[in-house]
Order: structure tokens, then sequence, then C-alpha cells
């Protein structure tokens, strides 16, 4: 009886393969369905980067998939050919080890397949040209494989998708480009479907995303993320976050934190701004690494008597954080963001307002507002001057259509700054007493010209204890 069931999950298996080999040799130039136009109320589509940000083309390396393809918008292209391969193997290993029923969800999705196209751009589920059927199967084919991914990730498991070839790191960076998304509803689907682990796999997909947060902030996540959609957590429905649209926007989410509609700034820009961080630092102003909570309410500013402290949130830069960062503020900067905070690109773009100049990464760095490389000896952003040359290209490509941000910390700032006897001051003793014992002489000298002048008055200075 076991082997009659072995032998027809086999022909499932192959039935799978040759349906979607068949996909990518054969769609090209076939009629397609009939397409609506997506509900403006959706939730955003999954599209192409902006050409804005396209244009740049030292930029287009962090958002064009490198190694695989996932969802429609890359679909077919003869780059992917051989990680289509290991998409089927990581499928085929999915489906076995967590009991999904191919057929029953097959059909499901075929009945949500309208709604999901309405995920992407009318024009480019037209210029891919595949048919529902085909569509089907691509969109559990690269369910599968996704989970499958991220499963293995959590669990420390990667070592055994080596062993069929994939390249994982590659993977791992491409699972988070905007132009790689499925609708995550898929993702549920499947998720529902597992008769073996499945709602184990929400806390995967937890771990998993709270790994990638912790390797983008460079801190670590001490208690469960309020924004988790694990069935685990107890945080009321009031203070979750509607379901995500796809995987980048459930980082967005737990990156941003719970109460996504915050202001950061204005719509309109103000003419408020800050100098570089060399000159806040001749004002006497200190940077504060902000390691721990959302990047939202990290940007802070306090004034002491003669010193400012500025509060930053800390960001890692290197191969794997940067391309997940540009894409996040691709995402934020798409026309259908139905959000009026741009959080993210609002920070990295505060961060740009303070760097003109490599001295000015490097005193970022010192501070821990920015970390480089990671540890990561093959990392892109390898040094001061590389990072600096990345925040230079960010700007070139979107700088003008960032809204003014943190409006209430440049004003704070500034304040901080008119004021000429605190950077008097801050300037003395930052360029005359540098070292500790120019301090000491300092304040020895002006010891004994109290002592001398309280003399001449005739009432001897008490130094001595009581």
């Amino acid at each position: 009886m076991s082997s009659i069931k072995d032998d027809f999950h086999d022909l499932q298996i192959k039935h799978w393969k040759s349906m979607y080999t068949a996909t990518l040799k054969q769609e090209v130039g076939k009629p397609n369905n009939k397409i609506t136009e997506p509900d403006q109320d959706s939730k955003p589509l999954i599209r192409k980067v902006s050409k804005m940000l396209r244009d740049n083309k030292n930029m287009e390396k962090y958002y064009e998939p490198r190694a695989v393809s996932i969802g429609l918008l890359h679909h077919g292209r003869d780059k992917f050919s051989l990680a289509e391969g290991h998409k089927l193997k990581l499928a085929e290993l999915f489906i076995t080890e967590n009991g999904i029923d191919e057929f029953g969800l097959r059909s499901k999705i075929k009945t949500k397949i309208e709604g999901l196209k309405q995920c992407y751009p009318a024009n480019d589920v037209m210029r891919v040209n595949i048919n529902d059927e085909s569509l089907a199967s691509m969109f559990l084919i690269d369910g599968f494989a996704l989970l499958h991914y991220i499963c293995y990730a959590s669990l420390g498991k990667l070592n055994d998708l080596k062993k069929i070839g994939m390249d994982v790191e590659a993977f791992s960076q491409d699972l988070f480009f905007l132009e790689n998304q499925i609708p995550y509803e898929v993702l549920d689907d499947i998720m529902i479907s597992a008769t073996k682990g499945g709602a184990n796999m929400r806390n995967l997909i937890d771990k998993f995303i709270n790994q990638t947060v912790r390797d983008i902030r460079g801190s670590s996540l001490t208690s469960p993320s309020p924004t988790s959609t694990s069935t685990s957590t107890s945080i009321s429905p009031q203070q979750q976050q509607p379901p995500p649209a796809h995987l980048l926007q459930l980082l967005r989410y737990r990156l941003v934190g719970d109460h996504d509609h915050h202001e950061t700034g204005e719509k309109t820009k103000t003419g408020k701004r800050v100098g570089r961080v060399n000159d806040l630092k001749s004002a006497g102003i200190h940077l504060k690494s902000g390691r721990e909570g959302s990047l939202r309410d990290n940007v802070s500013f306090a004034s002491h008597w003669i010193t400012g402290t500025l509060t930053l949130p800390c960001i890692v830069f290197n191969d794997s954080t940067t391309p997940k960062l540009l894409n996040l503020i691709a995402f934020e900067m798409c026309p259908d963001f139905q959000n009026d905070s741009q959080v993210i690109t609002s920070y990295i773009f505060f961060l740009n307002s303070l760097i003109h100049q490599v001295e000015d990464i490097t005193e970022l760095r010192k501070a821990h507002v920015l970390i480089i490389n990671n540890n990561n000896d093959n990392a892109v952003a390898g040094s001061d001057e590389e990072v600096a040359r990345l925040f230079k290209e960010i700007g070139s490509s979107v700088l003008d259509s960032v809204p003014e941000a943190y409006l209430e910390v440049k004003e704070l700032i500034q304040k901080h700054c008119e004021k000429k006897w605190k950077s008097w001051t801050a300037y003395a003793f930052n360029n005359r007493f540098s070292g500790p014992w120019t301090l000491f002489a300092f304040a020895a000298a002006t010891a004994l010209l109290v002592i001398s002048f309280s003399s001449r008055l005739g009432t001897p200075l008490n130094l001595s204890a009581k």
C-alpha cells in the first residue's frame, strides 16, 4: 500500500516538473487571458523599480536579481535558467517534507488567479504573457522554493542546500529585491495546506526576518517583534500591521515598528538644514548610536550646557544589507505605496545630509552609527570612501523627490548651533584641550588664578575639607 502511495507521489512531482518546464519554453507568444485593472485600494503592487532609480548605472546592480527569479517580473529569462532547476529541487523537497496536497493547493490558487494577477501592474502581466494554468504553477513552485529556503536558513541547515549546487548567499539577497516578490497570500495558502509543521513555519519566517533585521541594524532583538505575524504572539489586533503584500514589506514592518503612520517630517521643504558631521562636532555635538528600537523612533537630539547629543539608529553597510536597504527605499517610493511615512527613505537621506566628505563617514563609523563590512571580507561597502560614494549616488538619484524629514530634530540642532558661546567653548575644548594633560593643566591654571584673585581680596580661599 505504501509503495502505491509513493509511486503516486513521484508521479505528482514529475507532473510539476514537466508542467513548469513547459511553461518556460512555450509561453512566449501565446494569447493572454483578460486582465482586469487592480483595485486602487488594494495592497501596493509588485512592480519594477522606478526609472529614476534605475537610470544610475552604478545603482542598477542593487535592483537586478543576480541568481534567481521569483514571481512574475523576471519569469522565463534565460539569465535564471540554472536557478529554475534549483527551485524545482527545493519545491520537491518542500512537498515531501511538509505533506503538501499539491493538486488541492493548485486548485485553490487557480480560483484566486485573477486576484493574484492584480498584485502586479497589468502591463507587466501582459508582457510576460503567461496563461492562468502556468501562472498558478509558477506561484506554487516559487512559493515552495522560497519557504523551503527560509525554513532551512532559520534551522541552520543551509549547507544542505549547497549540496545541490545552490548559491545560497545570492538566493538570500535576491529574495528581498522589490522586483522579485510573490504575493504573501500565496505563502499563507501554502503554510495552511502543510500537514507537517505548517504552524511552525510562521515562527521560522519570524526568526528569518528577525535575523535579517539584526544584520541590518547590527543589534540583537531581545523580545518578539511587536509586528510579528506569528500566531504565537499576544499582540492585540489594533497593534498589528495589516497582512504584508510580500516578504519585502514584512521586513519593512519589522524595521519601522508597529505604528507605521508616524510623521518624520513634512511634505513641503522648509529649508532646515544641519551641517555635516564634522561641523556638528565643532559645535560640541556628539553622535550616539541607538541600536535598539525601530528606525522610526531612534532619531533624537538633546542639548546640554555646552555640548549636545545626536542619537541615530545604527545601520550596517555590506554586500548583504545595502541591496535590502535600497530596495526598501525603492518600495517606499512606489506610486501606490500606501503610507505617508517614508521612514527608511527619510532616515537614509537624513544621514546623507550629514555626509559631505569621507571624514564624515569616518566619524559616523567611530560612533557606531554606521558599521562597515561587519566582518564581511567581500563587502562592496569595504571602506569609508566606498560608503561615501554610495551615499553620493543615492543622493544624486532621488534627493529632490524626498520630503524634508526630522524637522523637529533639525530645529533643535539649529537652535543649539545658534548659541555662539556654546560653539566657541566647544571649539576651544576640541582644539586647545584635545588631550587629558592639556585639560588638566588648564584646570590647574584656573584654580591658581582663583586662589590668587581670592587672596588679593583678603579672603583666602579655604580648600580644606570640613
